[in-house]
């Protein structure tokens, strides 16, 4: 039964990557990072951005993960929780729109973080959560980092929130900057302008 089901998403994501995809966000940024090529499906792409500095605590803002290459374009393409609802960006796009960039890879086997981009992918169009002080995995909203942070457990992976339980600084939820800390999650690839 899990191989049918891992056959069907595997099918569905190929036949996504098959077309043009109409859902990417070209979004115009202001800073240049050197493009990482060291980047595998299932890696999380993490950045700093000054503007919402104030909102999140710790030094990360903002996570995606990367979900596959796409020829058409000649980039990944990144699966993120954003204002408008779950969507897809190129990893340029994204790279662009922060002074610093991290790529992290989570420690586990290949098999989790494709199914950690199957279940990203299945939330595509979802509306955004603004209840940042909670987590859930299966749920009908998603920040950026619960995305990120659901994908992983929903696919049988680890626990990639470095505070699990509750803090005073993050309250329940998980912000990127935890993601970046878990001992779950290592560096692949960093950049600051």
């Amino acid at each position: 039964m899990r191989r049918k089901i891992g056959a069907v998403l595997g099918f569905l994501i190929l036949l996504a990557m098959a077309s043009p995809v109409s859902a990417f966000s070209k979004g115009g940024g202001d800073y240049w990072h050197p493009y990482p090529t060291n980047v595998i499906p299932g890696d999380i792409v993490i950045g700093h951005g000054e503007k919402s500095d104030f909102f999140i605590p710790g030094y990360w803002t903002h996570t995606g993960i990367i979900a596959y290459y796409d020829t058409y374009y000649g980039d990944w393409v990144v699966i993120e929780a954003w204002e408008s609802g779950i969507r897809m960006v190129l990893l340029s796009d994204f790279l662009s729109r922060y002074d610093t960039v991290a790529v992290l890879r989570v420690a586990t086997s290949d098999y989790v973080r494709q199914n950690a981009v199957y279940f990203a992918y299945y939330q595509l169009g979802k509306p955004y959560d603004w209840g940042w002080w909670t987590k859930q995995v299966y749920g009908d909203s998603y920040y950026c980092s619960e995305l990120v942070w659901a994908a992983y457990i929903a696919a049988g992976g680890p626990d990639i929130d470095a505070h699990p339980g509750w803090t005073w600084t993050y309250l329940n939820g998980v912000a990127p900057q935890e993601i970046y800390d878990d001992g779950d999650t290592y560096v692949v690839y960093y950049h600051s302008v």
